[in-house]
C-alpha cells in the first residue's frame, strides 16, 4: 500500500511539473518580414459600404522584430521605425507621440489581414473609412 502511495505521489508531481507547450501568440506570429500584397481602400456610411478600391503593393513591407520594434513602409513614405505591441485582435505602431491601431482580422503564420479604421460622425451621419493591409510573409 505504501509503495501505491508512493508511486501515485511520483506520478501526480511527474505531472503537475511538466510544462505545457506554449501556444503561439499574435506577437509569435508577427516577428519576421510581411510583404504588403494589397491595400483597400473602404468607405462606409451609417454602415453601408460606399465605395472599395482595391490596390497592388509590391514594394511595400512591415518587418517585425522580437525587441517590439519595426520598420514599415507606407506608400509615398520611406521605411519607417515604429514599436509595436499586439493583443488578441489588435497591433499598435507608435512612432513618437502618434499611435496607429489596427484590427487583426486574420493572422496565420503565412497571412495577414489588418484594419485600420477612421470614424467621423457628422450631423447625425457615421462615416467610417477602412484601409485593408493584405500580407503574406
Amino acid at each position: 500500500m505504501r509503495k501505491l502511495i508512493l508511486l501515485l505521489i511520483f506520478a501526480f508531481t511527474t505531472l503537475v511539473a511538466c510544462k505545457k507547450d506554449k501556444a503561439e501568440t499574435n506577437t509569435n506570429r508577427l516577428i519576421g518580414k510581411w510583404k504588403v500584397n494589397s491595400v483597400t481602400y473602404v468607405t462606409y456610411q451609417n454602415g453601408t459600404e460606399m465605395e472599395r478600391k482595391e490596390e497592388s503593393k509590391p514594394n511595400q513591407f512591415w518587418d517585425f522584430r522580437d525587441n517590439g520594434t519595426a520598420t514599415v513602409n507606407f506608400e509615398g513614405s520611406d521605411d519607417l521605425d515604429v514599436n509595436w505591441i499586439s493583443t488578441e485582435n489588435t497591433l499598435q505602431f507608435t512612432v513618437k507621440e502618434d499611435k496607429l491601431e489596427f484590427q487583426i482580422n486574420t493572422l496565420t503564420p503565412n497571412n495577414m489581414l489588418a484594419i485600420y479604421n477612421l470614424v467621423d460622425v457628422e450631423n447625425g451621419v457615421t462615416y467610417r473609412s477602412s484601409i485593408e493591409f493584405r500580407l503574406t510573409k
